[in-house]
């Protein structure tokens, strides 16, 4: 959960371009969806035998989404943050038990602490210079956050790491013998060869027969049914239609120009790079600043704007589907319909609303609104209008992709047949003196020599068979030199392993980097160590638990 003060040093620079891009209004207010009902009275129940209130979850929901806002920008609560395992609620809670760890080990961060935590994390690393006040005011003001609030966010950073010492001090008992025997084997280095089954070499050899395709189809009906689509209604909101009065507002505040410069002026000159990766002139560079501070304000309206619409559209008794299309007629829009799309499609239209279509897949007619979507470039609020149940269409309107389906599963299954006796006669073949080159081009394959790599490479050269390295690197060396593999299914195919040699690693290298690499494996233990113990007691605490109560307390 919490990464090392310095390991997160770069994105507190990216922040303040975030800072810059949304400082015409506040993002973060307690009418936001991930505090919206935290404040005023009420408890949840007791944690560590005192009442945990309304107004402590409010809190520390101020403090995850203020770690969101630092951490992913304006994006905190955007479809990549949860792809990055980013919750809102989640960090609430666990904010709250990493606090009460503290206290309980007497974990506290002073005021020289955090100052010296400011100037190592908002230095500028081209001039040394720390702009303090400029960061509050860019970043935590404009975001309605209170410079307070920041400093306790600093502090329990400070206090997590203090902490990761206490409880993973058993990582470092690695002992440089186990570390150097450890880089010894991350630094092997193999030579090996493979042979791969593809399944395009086996296609001329599938004979298909109309008996056998409609024998496959019967087998496989669940892949060819057609699942439940959803229509739905929408009016949309563009960002674009805001900018001229964005581009307006910037006009009478000529300090929101100086904003953008001194962005700039805060970052090195190599930050800022066009699309072939060149390094964007001064004018250039403060312009794309200036771009995406105009375009993400404009979608701040958009959305605002799509807010008051969503407000009065649920306030509308009974609520009907059509009451969508009613109320846009009345404030001068269009709602559009989509065509039929299932659960993971995007239907035309609605390219850039992935969002959006995952909660329309799961509208009722007791619930059949969506709350106001973003998207990259607008703004959504659909209705539903109609469920199509799934079907299963006769074999004869799918036959021509039955057909393609057959040709390709029977071709794998040629090809997994080959593999699987190729590794066979391979073993035995290198077991009588062969080489696995003689033994591939007696089964009329190839085999294919692989440049040399260690367990701790990252990449194969230029040229290299498009594999999967890390997958690769488990086979190989798993095997002991001069062994040959089973069959290993890949992607839709296959290949046998076969591993020459292993080469030990440098001793001269050996020498050269154990240090670093034993202080990075203590480093590594450690954390995994913290951990493992804060996933276990924040488990124990019964906080988690709060969790499946979010709808109750959001």
């Amino acid at each position: 959960m919490f990464g090392t003060i310095r390991k997160h040093q770069q994105w507190l620079w990216i922040v303040i371009i975030a800072g810059v891009i949304i400082s015409f209004v506040a993002y973060f207010s307690p009418n936001q969806p991930a505090l919206r009902g935290i404040s005023g009275g009420g408890e949840f129940g007791t944690f560590n035998g005192k009442p945990l209130t309304r107004e402590i979850l409010y809190d520390f929901g101020r403090q995850a989404q203020l770690a969101g806002r630092l951490r992913f920008g304006d994006s905190a609560e955007g479809s990549q943050a949860r792809q990055m395992g980013f919750d809102v609620n989640q960090q609430r809670l666990e904010l709250l038990f990493l606090d009460s760890k503290l206290k309980e080990y007497g974990i506290t961060a002073s005021d020289e602490a955090v100052a010296g935590w400011i100037r190592d994390n908002l230095k500028d690393p081209k001039t040394g210079t720390v702009d303090y006040q400029g960061f509050v005011d860019r970043v935590i003001t404009a975001n309605r956050f209170t410079e307070a609030e920041f400093q306790d966010f600093v502090r329990r950073q400070i206090g997590a790491s203090h902490l990761r010492d206490v409880i993973g001090v058993a990582g470092q008992l690695l002992t440089p013998e186990e570390a150097k025997g450890e880089f010894r084997r991350q630094n092997e280095q193999a030579l090996a060869s493979i042979a791969v089954f593809s399944p395009s070499n086996y296609v001329a050899s599938v004979v298909m027969t109309p008996g056998a395709v409609r024998e496959f189809f019967t087998n496989q009906l669940a892949n060819y049914r057609i699942p439940e689509q959803t229509v739905v209604s929408y009016v949309r909101w563009d960002g674009a239609s805001r900018i001229p009065e964005v581009e307006s507002e910037i006009a009478k505040r000529p300090e929101m120009t100086n904003s953008f410069v001194a962005l700039y002026r805060q970052r090195s000159a190599d930050s800022f790079r066009d699309k072939a990766g060149n390094v964007m002139s001064p004018e250039a560079a403060i312009a794309e600043i200036r771009h995406a501070a105009v375009e993400g304000e404009a979608l701040n309206r958009a959305a605002a704007t799509a807010t008051e619409f969503a407000n009065e559209l649920y306030a509308l008794e009974p609520a009907k589907p059509e009451n969508l299309a009613t109320l846009a007629q009345k404030h001068g829009l269009t709602a559009h319909e989509s065509q039929p799309f299932a659960e993971g499609g995007i239907p035309p239209g609605l390219d850039d609303a992935a969002d959006l279509i995952r909660a329309a897949v799961r509208l009722t007619p007791a619930q059949p609104f969506t709350r106001p979507t973003r998207s990259t470039k607008a703004v959504y609020v659909a209705a539903l209008v109609r469920k199509i149940p799934s079907i299963l269409p006769p074999f004869e309107q799918v036959q021509a992709q039955v057909a393609v389906d057959f040709r390709r599963v029977k071709s794998t299954e040629a090809a997994r047949a080959a593999g699987q006796a190729f590794a066979t006669n391979a073993v035995a073949a290198v077991a009588s003196g062969k080489t696995f080159t003689a033994a591939a081009s007696e089964a009329k394959t190839r085999a294919i020599d692989l440049p040399p790599f260690t367990p701790s490479t990252t990449a194969l050269p230029p040229g290299s068979p498009a594999l999967s390295l890390g997958f690769l690197q488990r086979q190989v060396f798993a095997l002991k030199p001069g062994a040959v593999s089973a069959y290993l299914p890949y992607l839709d195919g296959g290949m046998v392993v076969y591993l020459k040699e292993l080469r030990p690693a440098d001793e001269t290298m050996v020498k050269a980097g154990l240090n670093s690499f034993l202080e990075e494996q203590r480093h590594q233990r450690q954390e995994e160590a913290f951990q493992e113990w804060f996933a276990h007691e924040f488990q124990k605490s019964g906080l988690a638990a709060l969790l499946s109560k979010r709808d109750g307390a959001n």
